[in-house]
């Protein structure tokens, strides 16, 4: 997992989207999913979907979907800035972005304050 956030951090745009792709196969599971967040991968995931290419915003739409589970990730994922991008996604994304991005905000709703 360490290597996969460094090339996400460091890499080529295809070694980014490569590199999320894998960290999405592996968020299979809560203890995975927290072992994801705790080795920084969020605001990497969310600079890649502000500034990558149409498939690596997918991506990395779809992983932020994965990790969207319970309430204080949905609330990192709030703080992260992910909300304004993965609404953009729904306008501009391809067809898997768009269905990822309305996946994962339809996560991010969920509990919700009303």
């Amino acid at each position: 997992l360490p290597l996969l956030v460094a090339l996400l951090r460091a890499g080529t745009e295809e070694g980014k989207t490569n590199a999320a792709d894998a960290i999405g196969t592996l968020a299979t599971d809560a203890p995975t999913r927290a072992l994801i967040l705790e080795a920084g991968a969020l605001p990497l995931l969310v600079a890649l979907l502000r500034a990558s290419t149409e498939q690596g915003k997918a991506i990395a739409a779809g992983v932020i979907y994965l990790l969207v589970n319970d309430a204080p990730t949905r609330t990192l994922i709030l703080e992260a800035g992910a909300l304004p991008l993965l609404v953009a996604l729904l306008s501009v994304g391809t067809e898997q972005g768009t269905t990822n991005a309305a996946d994962a905000i339809s996560w991010l709703a969920h509990d919700a304050p009303t």
